[in-house]
């Protein structure tokens, strides 16, 4: 079954990752920090073990934020389109 051009299974797809880019966008906006763990390391001090963790905090810029959020929004429009 075709619809538009494309099958029907196809139809909503697009909106969909629109939708999940928008998402993704808003919540970027809100926290922009996202904290990932970068190493463990393990140092032996005087019989004694120690474990070193360093984490990298990565800050998304807010014009980054906006343009998936644009993505988001075009992905949306190209699906709901009637070509």
């Amino acid at each position: 079954m075709r619809v538009s051009g494309r099958t029907a299974p196809m139809k909503g797809l697009l909106a969909l990752i629109g939708l999940l880019f928008m998402v993704a966008g808003v919540v970027a906006l809100i926290h922009p920090r996202v904290m990932m763990p970068a190493r463990e390391t393990e140092v032996q001090v005087v019989g004694q073990k120690l474990i070193v963790k360093t984490q990298r905090i990565v800050t998304i810029p807010p014009i980054v934020s906006g343009l998936v959020i644009v993505a988001g929004a075009g992905l949306i429009l190209l699906d709901t389109r009637k070509w």
